[in-house]
């Protein structure tokens, strides 16, 4: 079998290549992890050369950071569509759910978007403006919960303290440390969490009393 000479592959200058190939490297994610994921082999995927490739993304880093900038993108708009919750510990209660189907949904997509490829600061600008958005809904959430400024001490810490317990429970999940029992559903299952740590407040302020 021939194979297509480089030449003729690099003439693939296509508008929509960009999103093709992100496309595909998403896919990719998911089959195979982030190990595995290299441009080149994300160019081979979408029948183009790498040199088309790179005249999109520059190297890996920049392919891997869009990707993970895509997920945080897609938990913000998520996190956003909150209006019509009714009151507020409904919002709560369905925002942080929507962030945990979110995190189960993606599973290969999440942990890319918190994992150790990103965890020394050097970020694109697109992958730290997504990140932000998200954190920016998730703090919107918590002020409209606690009736407080935006940019309050309060919303910043309850909003931190919402990221970090349903992010846990998610990652848990994902990797199969805590199993959703057959028999239960994703929301059941979210709200019997939330209740559990709902006891050990109220427990702890029965011993204070």
């Amino acid at each position: 079998m021939s194979k297509t000479p480089d030449r003729a592959r690099d003439t693939y200058h296509v508008g929509n290549l960009a999103p093709q190939l992100m496309s595909a490297a998403r896919a990719m994610l998911e089959e195979v992890g982030p190990v595995k994921l290299s441009l080149r082999a994300v160019a081979e995927r979408v029948g183009v050369s790498p040199t088309a490739a790179y005249h999109h993304y520059a190297n890996r880093a920049e392919l891997i950071g869009h990707l993970a900038a895509q997920g945080f993108n897609e938990l913000a708009a998520a996190l956003a569509d909150r209006n019509g919750h009714g009151q507020a510990t409904e919002t709560l209660r369905q925002s942080t759910l929507t962030y945990f189907r979110f995190a189960r949904s993606n599973p290969a997509l999440y942990q890319l978007m918190f994992g150790a490829e990103f965890s020394t600061g050097e970020m694109i600008p697109a992958l730290l403006a997504a990140r932000e958005r998200a954190f920016f809904e998730l703090r919107s959430t918590m002020a409209e919960v606690l009736q407080s400024p935006h940019d309050s001490p309060e919303v910043r810490r309850a909003a931190r303290a919402a990221w970090s317990f349903t992010h846990g429970l998610a990652s848990l999940v994902i990797h199969g440390v805590l199993q959703i029992p057959s028999n239960v559903t994703e929301e059941r299952f979210f709200e019997g969490s939330l209740q559990g740590l709902e006891y050990l407040f109220k427990a702890g302020d029965g011993d204070g009393a």
